[in-house]
């Protein structure tokens, strides 16, 4: 520190360019001033505005403003002149000392009023009688329009520092404006001796400026012209206009009009060098300092170079600012002569000194107001906080009372379920059913206990928390619509955001201003199904969709992928279209302001980093408890840390706009169906023209395709309801979980992709037949080996067995254009899931147009009294099964023919009579030998004693025509009446009784 005290031996004062309200209250400027010899300090927007994002130190004046009715520019204001109030305390020792030449404190008027003379006169008062201190300098900036509003501060008695000053000629003039308005207070008999004023000349800034100036008049190699002066110039120009600007200064003040003013008692306005950070780290980092030293000057240093000085600067024993006066001129010569304008440059310095000034301005006000915001939600935030530690109680006393249960996952999001439920949805505790609210989806389903625990203390639901995962509750192990307030059944993890999507859709196509929030858990954020989601919310714009990630950090063997690296899922989402928001959220404020934020639109992802087990020592961010209730012991100690509290908080029901049920739809009229005997026509293509049919009729019918819209010939409704169709793109557990999101807000989705990708959805199709929508239908086409040569990774041959599979489904498998479109049609007024099996290639018209198709029904098309064996099929193998039967029938072995349309249910009457009398069945079905046709047929055949066969697809497929696969895997024409020949004959030396062939 000696090097920075031996300054004043030189006449110079050094200054802080940094005044925080941590350096007043650690005491750090009471010691700088009277320890390392500071001597003044100025207050700097940028600084101001980090250390109120960073410090609680302004919070207790910030809510006392707002809750004064305060705007931001007031409060900005009463913070800086408290700041700066208490700064001129600190150091008017120093002021009294120097008897008014140093111990000041400067404060800027808004960098807004630079160009507005009476504005920044007005303000410069207001501020100098809000700190009311003699040692305040009030900074004005030295612009053509503030130089009378100086002069006029100064003749007021308001001590004026004069900033960004860059030419000779601009100091010049604030020179003469200062003399000016002390011979003015001398005239009107007013006192002088304690007027004070500095003229801020900025350094660095020029240099910034003019070295690329110069770098551009440099050829490498050049000994000629300008190239070698310019280089000599660089980093050269600003101490050098320094230099002069300190010779005009001693001109001026050995001036007789100076002396006359100096016997007065007059002080000088001293030059003040500032912007004295290196900022090119070529040069020395005290560059500004140690070539400026000299009496009445002042250096205003940022802390960096005030520790760069006094750590390895040096000070002359002569006064530096007064040393190479010639080599400036030269300079300064030498820039003009290389075209380089000194005062444009000036000028253009002048331009964006101002606007540097009035960014970092406006970043400071834009803190403060984030800043009053999150304080003013402390009121609100406190019941929030208290009803997030209520939650946790009852969900540790709920799991151990069940014995199983996740406590800890479901601990982690108390905060977040609180101050949505109870401060962020608009809904009505009271109307589960409705639909002008705002939505939730709890995705990361096992946090169920949350759920449930927020919906009691809510009064939505009546049921006692304590009976969770009991068989007569309906508050489960994970949420399934058996609870009113479940929409979708949750708990197979990443495939909540997918329903939220469809939600919002629903919401959208009924012009409902709601917003729906999906909670997800970091671990479930491993699975693909999440993006899908993400992008498709971001190609259609769902700007009414917030996620919620609680980034808990903890799998349920191990730490998550990430931790609580919050940075990945921000970077997953933006790179989608997201907008996302980082928070603690375990902080009731910061989800409160994240919540604002998701109101303007998105889709909104809040990151919120969390704690598994929060609130319980033992619980807390450890390992090894995912799934596990406390035992009597672990909760009673658990609940003794976290207070108890009687905290009851009450849901105002509110609704958003649009209406509070489903639009009604009246019962359509059969669709009419025109087609000709024989005609040949894909019932892929079928399916798509009675979909375009019965979108007039079915205001709730939407559809969704995999991008396969051109095969399945959803094309056709796209056409004519663009706003009901949805490309899902390649993503079929998205197009899933979208559609049961439609789905469970009263629409008819119909889904459609070829049989084979629909597998891939499967366990969210299974979830669906969880959530037991009324309405969920899927299209599968290309189904089987009859594609042909597209080979096996194209063939559906699992889809009949899948959804067979899902408790409650419907199973439909159509075999010509006519039953394609009734099929269809019967669909949309069939409740459940529906699945409807689809062929790629052209079959002929079988049926007439008023064919009816019930569910649960089939078809006999070929049926005689003497008829030996019934041979059931569906689909493209119907056509096989009659082309078998009219050569068997020419060779006198007549067949019955069953169309089993419908796989499931199965007409199992139909088929039991034609077992009796015909003593025997052949199934043939393109599709694996397992869980398809064959195996509902076998099972409705279950203890009649006949003849069976099945002809499925065995061994592995490969690619070929269509005619050939069939033939290769025993399902064509000729494969059923070898297969008939052989019950025949086999029959004739056998008893009738149940055998299987083949």
């Amino acid at each position: 520190m000696d090097t920075l005290l031996k300054l004043a031996d030189h006449g110079q004062s050094y200054w802080l360019d940094n005044l925080t309200r941590n350096k007043i209250q650690s005491g750090e400027l009471h010691r700088r001033a009277y320890q390392e010899g500071l001597r003044g300090i100025t207050s700097n927007p940028a600084i101001f505005g980090k250390a109120i994002a960073a410090s609680d130190l302004y919070d207790r004046q910030i809510e006392e403003a707002v809750a004064a009715g305060r705007t931001v520019p007031q409060i900005y204001e009463a913070l800086t002149t408290t700041d700066v109030r208490d700064a001129c305390d600190i150091l008017h020792p120093v002021y009294d000392v120097s008897e008014g030449r140093d111990g000041f404190v400067s404060l800027e008027v808004s960098p807004h009023l630079a160009h507005d003379t009476e504005a920044t006169r007005a303000e410069a008062r207001r501020l100098w009688h809000a700190v009311d201190r003699p040692n305040l300098l009030i900074k004005i900036p030295g612009t053509r329009a503030g130089l009378p509003a100086i002069e006029a501060c100064l003749f007021e008695g308001i001590n004026v520092n004069v900033t960004l000053l860059f030419s000779i000629p601009a100091y010049q003039s604030v020179a003469w404006a200062y003399i000016r308005a002390l011979e003015r207070r001398l005239a009107a008999g007013l006192p002088i001796e304690r007027i004070a004023s500095v003229a801020s000349f900025f350094l660095s800034r020029i240099d910034v400026l003019v070295d690329p100036l110069l770098a551009q008049r440099i050829r490498p190699g050049a000994v000629h012209g300008a190239s070698p002066v310019a280089e000599r110039l660089l980093g050269r120009a600003a101490v050098a206009n320094a230099r002069l600007a300190y010779q005009r200064f001693k001109t001026i003040i050995a001036a007789e009009r100076w002396r006359w003013l100096e016997a007065k008692g007059a002080r000088v306005q001293r030059l003040l060098w500032a912007s004295t950070s290196t900022k090119n780290p070529r040069y020395r980092d005290v560059m500004y300092v140690e070539p400026l030293i000299g009496p009445h000057t002042v250096n205003t240093m940022p802390d960096e170079t005030i520790a760069a000085f006094a750590d390895h600067g040096a000070v002359p024993d002569t006064d530096s600012v007064e040393e190479e006066i010639e080599e400036a001129e030269q300079v300064m010569r030498d820039l003009r002569r290389i075209g380089i304008d000194f005062g444009r440059v000036a000028g253009q310095l002048l331009n964006e000194g101002i606007q540097k000034f009035i960014d970092p301005y406006d970043a400071s006000l834009a803190i403060l107001a984030e800043k009053a915001r999150k304080l003013a939600r402390r009121d609100v935030a406190r019941p929030l906080e208290q009803m997030a530690q209520k939650l946790r109680r009852t969900i540790i006393r709920m799991t151990t009372e069940a014995g199983s249960g996740h406590p800890t996952s479901s601990m982690s999001a108390a905060e977040i379920m609180a101050t949505l439920f109870f401060h962020e949805l608009r809904w009505d505790p009271t109307a589960p059913e409705a639909r002008n609210v705002d939505h939730f989806v709890l995705s990361k389903g096992h946090a169920a206990p949350a759920l449930w625990a927020v919906l009691y203390e809510a009064g939505a639901i009546a049921e006692d928390p304590m009976t969770l995962r009991r068989i007569d509750s309906t508050l489960e192990g994970h949420p399934t619509p058996r609870n009113p307030w479940v929409k979708v059944a949750t708990g197979s993890l990443g495939q909540g955001l997918a329903a939220a999507c469809g939600i919002v859709l629903a919401d959208r196509l009924d012009g409902i201003d709601g917003r729906v929030y999906c909670l997800l858990g970091d671990g479930e954020c491993s699975e693909g199904s999440v993006w899908e989601a993400a992008q498709f919310a971001a190609l259609n714009k769902l700007s009414g969709l917030v996620a919620i990630v609680d980034v808990n950090g903890l799998g349920q063997s191990g730490p998550a992928p990430y931790d609580h690296d919050l940075s990945v899922f921000e970077q997953r989402f933006e790179a989608y279209g997201w907008q996302t928001i980082q928070v603690d959220g375990h902080k009731v404020t910061d989800l409160l302001d994240a919540f604002e934020q998701a109101r303007a639109g998105g889709p909104t992802a809040i990151l919120a980093r969390t704690e598994k087990g929060k609130g319980v020592s033992f619980l807390e961010g450890k390992g090894g408890f995912h799934g596990k209730p406390l035992d009597q012991e672990q909760a009673r100690k658990a609940l003794e840390e976290i207070v108890e509290v009687d905290q009851r908080l009450r849901v105002e029901p509110r609704r958003v706009a649009g209406p509070d049920r489903p639009p009604s739809v009246e019962g359509a009229a059969p669709i009419e169906v025109s087609y000709r005997p024989g005609e040949l026509v894909a019932t892929r293509a079928a399916y798509g023209a009675a979909l375009k049919k019965l979108g007039s009729s079915f205001r709730d019918l939407v559809v969704l395709d995999g991008d396969v819209k051109n095969s399945t010939y959803t094309e056709h409704f796209e056409r004519a309801y663009p706003d009901r169709f949805f490309q899902g793109h390649i993503a079929e557990q998205n197009l899933t979980g979208v559609a049961l999101g439609l789905a469970a807000m009263g629409k008819r989705p119909h889904v459609s992709s070829f049989a084979c990708f629909l597998t891939r959805a499967f366990d969210f199709i299974r979830m669906a037949g969880h959530s037991a929508p009324k309405h969920l239908v899927f299209n599968g086409s290309h189904a089987g080996v009859s594609i042909g040569e597209d080979g096996p990774s194209q063939m559906g041959l699992e889809d009949l067995a899948m959804f067979r599979a899902v408790a409650g489904s419907t199973v439909l498998y159509p075999a010509d254009a006519v039953s394609a479109e009734r099929l269809t049609e019967a669909a949309m007024q069939t409740e459940g899931i529906v699945y409807i099996r689809t062929t790629r290639a052209k079959t002929p018209v079988l049926y007439g147009d008023d064919e009816p198709f019930p569910v649960g029904g089939a078809k006999v098309l070929r049926e005689s009294a003497g008829d030996r064996l019934t041979v059931v099929a569906a689909g493209i193998t119907l056509h096989e099964a009659l082309a078998a039967q009219e050569k068997l029938q020419r060779q006198g072995i007549p067949l019955r023919v069953i169309d089993a349309y419908s796989v499931k249910p199965l007409d199992a009457e139909t088929l039991r009579r034609a077992a009796r009398q015909t003593g025997g069945i052949v199934v043939v079905e393109d599709h694996w030998r397992a869980g398809g046709l064959g195996e509902a047929v076998a099972s409705a055949l279950a203890g009649i004693g006949i003849a069976f066969r099945h002809l499925a697809v065995d061994g592995e497929p490969r690619s070929g025509k269509p005619s050939e696969m069939l033939d290769r895997h025993g399902i064509s024409g000729h494969a059923i009446e070898t297969a008939v020949r052989e019950m025949l004959g086999a029959e004739r030396r056998a008893a009738p009784r149940w055998r299987v062939y083949g």
